[in-house]
């Protein structure tokens, strides 16, 4: 079970990103500066948008999850419970990990940021994917639920796991280590 970017480069403006990387089984950690395309990788490997050159390439890939860094952008739903239905998930095993108890009726654009953010990851780590892809899943939350998350994190097993952020201080034990620098994937370690 794998993806791979295949010397892959897309460009906008003067900004180019390359990549030449596989990531197999286990947990990848891709850190960068806040520029540095993180979010552009992501993006490319979940398939929304296309490299200028190279491919992009899966192998035993079925069930796929891509977080984006904002949480607002997944909601689709009126209520907290209804947007936890629609993920066909039970409603209070999710609020209680996302310390929502007892708020299933209220709009979640009521909700803080970070209010949002716990909702979003209560939901994704409640089920398996063979290609998990989290965009900064620690911004937006405090110190205690980036621990909480990093927690929850590590319990996970099985599939490709790649978590983009630029946190450095609170990470989930990972499998493999990457870095975007100058416009280039780099493993470094």
């Amino acid at each position: 079970m794998d993806i791979s970017c295949n010397n892959i480069e897309f460009s906008r403006d003067e900004f180019t990103l390359g990549a030449d990387a596989r990531f197999s089984e286990g947990l990848h950690i891709v850190t960068g500066r806040i520029g540095s395309g993180k979010s552009t990788l992501a993006a490319l490997l979940a398939g929304i948008g296309k490299p200028d050159k190279g491919t992009i390439t899966t192998e035993g890939i079925g069930s796929r999850i891509f977080s984006m860094q904002f949480p607002e952008y997944h909601l689709t739903h009126m209520t907290i419970g209804k947007e936890i239905e629609s993920w066909d998930l039970d409603l209070e095993p999710v609020m209680n990990t996302a310390g929502l108890r007892y708020k299933e009726n209220r709009d979640p654009m009521t909700l803080s940021r970070g209010e949002l953010k716990r909702l979003h990851l209560a939901c994704i780590i409640q089920k398996e994917y063979d290609l998990m892809i989290l965009d900064e899943p620690f911004s937006s939350l405090d110190c205690i639920w980036k621990r909480n998350f990093r927690d929850m994190l590590d319990e996970i097993r099985g599939g490709v796991r790649i978590i983009f952020t630029h946190e450095s201080k609170i990470l989930p034990d990972y499998d493999h280590l990457w870095n975007i620098s100058d416009g280039i994937l780099s493993k470094t370690e």
